[in-house]
């Protein structure tokens, strides 16, 4: 009988790449990342959360963010879902807002546990505001979630630490061997 946990991992993609850089100040190559966090268990999927760049309002950034959604989709099992940026105005002053993009992951982290899609998933945010999904997943369904902690005791978020299954706290050891 095979003894390997069936392991979905699901990524909020901003949030990522601000705490690996703010953290760790580099660039995080996502296959390897996800790999070493599943270890010998199966990985059954990796969905990626993200807001695409308007041309319009960065050509430059754009680019590079669509070079990089080229090489997530290179990535066997990973899933990019997309949310939207919202443009606003204040004080005279346009700025963006991400949406959409919390919402999906926390739905798809229910509705995957529902279906049984996974015995343990893996969160990798810092945004506590997943906390009642990650509640609600390990109470309801019986799943493992472990929450992917990256950052110092003032950047991660207190809220999944007191909900999650685990915490599994990124380290830079842990990065070496995973960085572009």
């Amino acid at each position: 009988m095979d003894s390997r946990e069936n392991i979905a991992i699901y990524i909020d993609g901003s949030n990522f790449y601000f705490s690996t850089k703010k953290a760790f100040d580099c660039k995080i190559d996502i296959e390897k990342f996800c790999k070493k966090l599943v270890g010998e268990d199966n990985l059954v999927k990796i969905n990626y959360y993200i807001s695409p760049v308007v041309q319009s309002s960065d050509p430059k950034i754009y680019a590079e963010q669509q070079s990089f959604f080229y090489k997530l989709t290179k990535i066997d099992k990973l899933k990019i879902i997309f949310g939207r940026l919202e443009k606003h105005k204040k004080d005279g002053k346009f700025f963006y807002i991400e949406k959409a993009t919390d919402i999906n992951l926390a739905l798809n982290l229910v509705l995957d546990a529902f279906d049984n899609i996974y015995d343990k998933a893996f969160i990798i945010t810092n945004d506590g505001d997943f906390s009642g999904a990650v509640f609600s997943v390990i109470n309801r369904f019986d799943k493992k979630i472990v929450y992917v902690a990256i950052g110092n005791k003032k950047s991660i978020s207190h809220h999944l630490k007191k909900v999650a299954s685990q915490t599994f706290y990124i380290t830079r050891n842990f990065i070496l061997d995973c960085l572009l």
